[in-house]
Formats: structure tokens, C-alpha cells, sequence
């Protein structure tokens, strides 16, 4: 009879062991949508609100996903989080504002991309414990822009440059007495040659 009631003693301090160890751990996100219309080729600049309604520190990423994702950024990447305190409520005390921008190309019709901020994160500090998520939806629609000049992106204006380079050592070196000219008889009659 003795096995079984250190049996009963083990199992007993097992359950205490195994309550005090586990946490809570969670994520919010502060607005759940975006429903954003813009022209194209042009910024625009919105702050997301992640916070912690769990009991520890948590270590948040935030990635960009679906068609958004070649034209947005948010900063920072990732950042620690301390948790609510309890009991929760509004306004957020310990949450921490992203800056997301949005960036979309100029095009000459209405397009809708669509995509998704999650932030996912885990417990800070090397403790035990599982990742959780949370994502807001991203609904952008892009308008034609209003100028032509919202056309012109940075590539666009390196070439423009470089022609306009090009174009004025022409000018210098034919003031300095270098004369070039293409003829279009001699480049005949080379053509012939070589033939």
C-alpha cells in the first residue's frame, strides 16, 4: 500500500508543477482592415497599433503579404512588447504604433491589390511557449493619377539625364574644334568594301 499513495503524492505535486508553469500569450492589432484608395506613384503613411494581452513580454514581426507586398514597408520589422495590464481595456497602454507605407505604381486604369500585415511573435527572454498570429486586410484601390508628371518615376529621370550628358559633350567637344559627323555616302561605300 505505500507504492500507490507516493504515487498519489507525485501525480498531486505534478498538477501544481505543470499550473504554475503555463502563460498566456497573445497579439493584437489595431485596425483589423484597410479599405484605402489612392493614385498611383504616389506615398501614403498609416500607423497599425500592436499590443500584448498576454502576461509576459513578447517579441513581434511584422511581414507583408499578397499582391501589397512589392510596393509596402513597414518600420520597425520587430519589436519587443510588454503586456496590458489586467484587467485589459481601452485605450492601450503598452502597445507599440508601425509605420506603414504604401507605395503603389502609377498605372492608367483603377486597379484593387489586395494583401494582408500580420504580426507574429513569441515569448521574449528564451522562455517556453508557441507563436501566435494576427493580420489586418489591406484592400488598396489605385487611381489613374492626376498629372502626367506622376508618370516619371526615378528611372525615368537618370535616362533623361544621361541623354542630357550626352547631348552636352557633344556641344563642349564640337566648340573645342572636334567635329563629328556620320556619312552616310562613306558608310555605303565601307559596307561595299567589306563585302
Amino acid at each position: 500500500m505505500r507504492f500507490p499513495s507516493a504515487l498519489l503524492i507525485i501525480f498531486c505535486l505534478s498538477l501544481v508543477v505543470i499550473q504554475s508553469v503555463s502563460a498566456d500569450v497573445g497579439v493584437g492589432i489595431s485596425p483589423s482592415k484597410f479599405l484605402l484608395e489612392m493614385p498611383g506613384g504616389k506615398t501614403q503613411q498609416h500607423e497599425i497599433l500592436i499590443f500584448n494581452p498576454g502576461d509576459g513580454p513578447l517579441k513581434v514581426s511584422l511581414n507583408i503579404e499578397g499582391e501589397i507586398a512589392e510596393f509596402t514597408t513597414v518600420s520597425p520589422e520587430s519589436e519587443v512588447l510588454s503586456p496590458e495590464p489586467i484587467p485589459h481595456e481601452r485605450p492601450i497602454k503598452n502597445g507599440k504604433k508601425f509605420i506603414v507605407k504604401f507605395s503603389p505604381p502609377a498605372s492608367r486604369f483603377v486597379k484593387t491589390y489586395t494583401g494582408s500585415i500580420s504580426a507574429t511573435g513569441g515569448p521574449s527572454g528564451g522562455q517556453f511557449g508557441g507563436n501566435v498570429g494576427v493580420a489586418t486586410i489591406v484592400e488598396l484601390t489605385v487611381t489613374p493619377p492626376r498629372s502626367f508628371l506622376d508618370y516619371i518615376t526615378k528611372t525615368h529621370v537618370i535616362i533623361a539625364g544621361m541623354i542630357i550628358l550626352f547631348i552636352l559633350l557633344l556641344v563642349v567637344l564640337r566648340k573645342a574644334g572636334l567635329k563629328i559627323s556620320f556619312d552616310k555616302k562613306n558608310l555605303k561605300k565601307s559596307n561595299r568594301d567589306e563585302k
